[in-house]
């Protein structure tokens, strides 16, 4: 889909496997950190791209707070019955310097392909997402653990 920088194939699992995974899975779990030291885990929709995770966001939410006080992040893929297909990226959280519909431009045809369905389970298309979920929350990550 694009041409990650960071090494997926960093871990137990082939890189291909969890490039599929970050591709084609619709919801992950965002881990982030309160400001007190309890952890906050959301499921999200996310958009792999140019080696980090993208995730939009209503700008009050909670992992958005944390995520702007400069909180570590990690972004949980659900595993199998079988307890494998693990995929957990940790790494740096930034908030975007752009808005969400800034990044529209470079991500629609993606976000679209890899969401169409749930957008219309949802009853929102890209546009109004992106106006609603207007910050964009930049995961870089710095480890792997897959398998």
């Amino acid at each position: 889909m694009n041409s990650p920088t960071f090494d997926l194939g960093s871990s137990e699992a082939a890189a291909e496997a969890v490039a599929e995974r970050l591709d084609t899975d619709v919801i992950g779990w965002l881990t982030t950190v309160r400001r007190d030291g309890r952890l906050h885990a959301v499921p999200v929709w996310f958009l792999w791209w140019d080696g980090r995770v993208l995730v939009m966001s209503e700008p009050g939410t909670v992992k958005v707070a944390n995520v702007r006080r400069g909180t570590q992040a990690l972004l949980h893929l659900h595993a199998d019955a079988t307890g494998n297909g693990v995929v957990v990226l940790n790494g740096a959280a930034a908030i975007s310097d752009r808005c969400a519909t800034d990044w529209l431009a470079d991500i629609r045809e993606p976000y679209t392909a890899k969401y169409a369905d749930a957008m219309v389970a949802y009853g929102m298309g890209l546009d109004a997402i992106a106006e609603q979920y207007s910050t964009v929350i930049e995961l870089t990550p710095t480890s792997l653990t897959a398998w």
